[in-house]
Formats: structure tokens, C-alpha cells, sequence
């Protein structure tokens, strides 16, 4: 009988786990390298326009570890995101403000962006849904993802 309930909770247990704000394993990696500074580790996204930066739409919590040297995270991308480019890094929250201020120390920019369309574009090789770009090149379209970050 143990056995049976066992059997029936876990599958309703992990249904529910992006119910009750467990990511949903969209983009997934490991932090790499030695935490320039002390400080908590923290996850931003934020879109990329002709204009500049946005305002973070992400900013999940805190990555903690054993390992201070590779430290792993789960993400889930917007539900509803606008479309566009997005970056994802992460940052030493220094000051415990929840929010990268412009002097905290952030992980390496890299080439690679996030990009969400709702009807793609085949002139530039832009799938419907969200698609990870380095450079120009589309390297997958769809989640889940698999992106390393660098101090």
C-alpha cells in the first residue's frame, strides 16, 4: 500500500513543482570559474534593443553550491516575454540590493543571446518560440537549453 501511494504522490508532486516556483529547466549550465568578489550569486536577464539595454525581465535567486567553482543553475525563461534578443548572465549582488547596480562585478559578455519570436522570420532564421543565437549562427531553437557562463 506504501508503495502505491508512493507511486501516486510523486508524479502530482513534480507536475506541480513549476506551479510553486521550481524552475521548469528552461536553460540550464554551470557557473564557471572562481567568484571574482564576495557576495551573492544571482541569475539577470534582460532584452537587448537598438536602443540599449532594458530593464531585467529575470532575476531569480540565489545559486548557491559545495563548489564555488562550478556552480549549476535551472532557469525558466519568461512566460510572456516581448519579442526580441535577450541576454542571461550572472552577477555578484554585493551590496544585497536584488538588482545588478552598474559597479557590481557580472559575468563574461559573450556573443550568445536568447532570442523570442511569436511567428519567426525565415528571411532571418528566426523560429517561432525562443531560440539561443551565437553571433548570428542559430544554434538551437526550442527548450530546453544548455548555456555555461564564465567569470
Amino acid at each position: 500500500m506504501k508503495k502505491i501511494l508512493a507511486l501516486t504522490i510523486l508524479p502530482l508532486a513534480l507536475a506541480s513543482c513549476n506551479m510553486f516556483g521550481v524552475p521548469n529547466g528552461d536553460v540550464s549550465g554551470n557557473i564557471l570559474g572562481k567568484q571574482p568578489v564576495d557576495g551573492t550569486v544571482r541569475l539577470a536577464m534582460r532584452g537587448i534593443t537598438l536602443a540599449g539595454f532594458q530593464t531585467p525581465v529575470l532575476d531569480q535567486g540565489n545559486i548557491g553550491t559545495f563548489n564555488p567553482e562550478k556552480r549549476a543553475y535551472v532557469i525558466s525563461l519568461p512566460s510572456k516575454p516581448a519579442e526580441g534578443a535577450y541576454e542571461l548572465f550572472a552577477y555578484v549582488d554585493a551590496n544585497g540590493s536584488n538588482t545588478l547596480d552598474e559597479k557590481e562585478t557580472r559575468t563574461k559578455v559573450t556573443t550568445t543571446t536568447f532570442v523570442y519570436s511569436k511567428e519567426g522570420n525565415t528571411v532571418l532564421n528566426i523560429r517561432s518560440g525562443w531560440n539561443m543565437y551565437d553571433g548570428l549562427t542559430l544554434q538551437k531553437n526550442g527548450t530546453p537549453f544548455q548555456y555555461d557562463l564564465n567569470w
